[in-house]
């Protein structure tokens, strides 16, 4: 196999991620059944081969020095580390809530760890270090693995085309970005900080105190007619998909939370920064995804229209005010011009300061189980997990699988009371459904 021996600079947003390791297990996992078995050699062997294609994920952090690097693992640990495992002696959800809490050290292994339980049908569990990947490059991760996989039924010797990390960086966003552009970033991202900074202590979803974590993933998973009706209802009222299920997650946790007066709120959600290239930019194993501040003033009564509206207006107008490269003009000098240990002492201070009142929402998009193949046959009933935050921050996931919409989160349930989260997620579906049930509403 190739060998990578050469270190490698952490992008911008890989140094976000290893300071974000300070508030939470930072691991993600997706979780799908398959028809028929998995070969698990042959598993094993697309694994390993997973490191070739995307080299990324046989390294480790080497923080030593001004600032961090990326290491290569020695070959022979690459070579004969066990990346998967069989379970059959176990009932299918407690072995999946056993891998999803499962610890692992990422400075002695490789970032990629996949469980396999078998009962009348194989469920696949994959768990990966989100330290030097987004949630839109794991299901790219995914889908070349699972591809890897077939075609070794084929040809046993298969080799896939060899990757690299030049393509990681978000610098190939730089020919979109214009001098005049600096100013715009500079004086929104000011703006946006005191804005943002007035509303972070308005509203926080209930959590006890204490310091043991216990954690606990959810996932649900919405009716096929939930995401039926809410096309309809988004079409004819000019909204996106994303400006529904944010004015659903705002209007349930309003509920929930009863915050005196009527904010703003802010929920930080996700965007891909794919998006700002050209049509044929590469799919990416790489931390390509930045955030963006929500603020919405919401009251008791407000319909969960009303609250998708005002995200719309709300994320429109903070996208019309910078280019999108990030939304963070402070963090870049921070974390590379100073040592490493110094700017993320401060950058954890602003993250703690941000987060910890203000829930996050992010949206890895639509899963292509078309291209997701196992013994030729598309993968199903998909659920992919974020990283887990350290409460009393909470963190929800969005993605979309066939017609099934997926909420999930990981939590404390020390912290988090498991039956509140389940209320959450059913209050949002509960809401898109009666409100997308009468297409003909107006939205105010």
């Amino acid at each position: 196999m190739m060998r990578h021996n050469h270190t490698a600079a952490l992008t911008l947003l890989d140094k976000v991620n290893v300071c974000l390791q300070s508030f939470g297990d930072h691991v993600m996992h997706l979780v799908f059944d398959v028809h028929g078995r998995i070969d698990m050699e042959r598993l094993q062997r697309a694994a390993r081969l997973s490191m070739l294609q995307h080299p990324i994920m046989a390294m480790r952090l080497h923080e030593n020095g001004l600032q961090p690097r990326w290491q290569p693992h020695p070959e022979h640990v690459l070579d004969t580390f066990r990346y998967c495992d069989l379970i059959t002696d176990t009932p299918c959800q407690r072995a999946v809530d056993q891998f999803l809490v499962q610890e692992r050290d990422y400075q002695i292994e490789p970032m990629l760890k996949i469980r396999v339980i078998r009962q009348q049908s194989d469920t696949v569990c994959i768990k990966v270090s989100c330290v030097p990947i987004d949630g839109r490059g794991f299901l790219i991760f995914v889908e070349d693995l699972l591809a890897i996989y077939e075609h070794l039924h084929l040809d046993p010797d298969y080799q896939p085309p060899a990757g690299n990390l030049k393509a990681r960086s978000t610098k190939a966003l730089l020919p979109y970005f214009k001098l005049t552009d600096l100013f715009r970033l500079l004086f929104s991202g000011l703006h946006n900080q005191l804005i943002d900074s007035r509303t972070a202590n308005n509203w926080q979803f209930p959590c006890e105190p204490g310091e043991k974590i216990e954690k606990r993933y959810h996932c649900h998973l919405c009716e096929p007619a939930t995401l039926h009706t809410m096309n309809l209802y988004r079409k004819q009222h000019g909204l996106s998909f994303n400006d529904i299920l944010l004015g659903a997650y705002y209007k349930a946790l309003h509920e929930i939370i009863q915050p005196k007066g009527q904010g703003p709120f802010c929920v930080l959600n996700t965007y891909d920064l794919r998006r700002y290239e050209a049509t044929g930019a590469p799919n990416r194993v790489a931390n390509y995804s930045s955030f963006i501040n929500t603020n919405v003033r919401l009251q008791q009564g407000s319909s969960l229209a009303q609250a998708a509206r005002s995200v719309s207006k709300s994320i429109n107008t903070r996208k019309a005010r910078y280019p999108g490269i990030t939304e963070g003009p402070f963090i870049w000098p921070l974390l590379t011009f100073l040592p490493f240990t110094i700017g993320s002492f401060v950058v954890k201070k602003l993250l703690k300061h941000r987060g910890e009142k203000i829930p996050v929402f992010t949206n890895v998009g639509i899963i292509p189980t078309d291209k997701m193949r196992v013994n030729g046959i598309p993968i199903e009933n998909v659920r992919p997990f974020a990283p887990l935050e350290h409460p009393p921050k909470l963190t929800v996931t969005l993605a979309t699988s066939g017609e099934i919409i997926s909420l999930s989160v990981g939590y404390s349930d020390k912290h988090f009371p498991t039956p509140l989260i389940r209320q959450l997620f059913q209050r949002m579906e509960q809401l898109i459904q009666e409100t997308c049930a009468q297409p003909h509403a107006e939205v105010a």
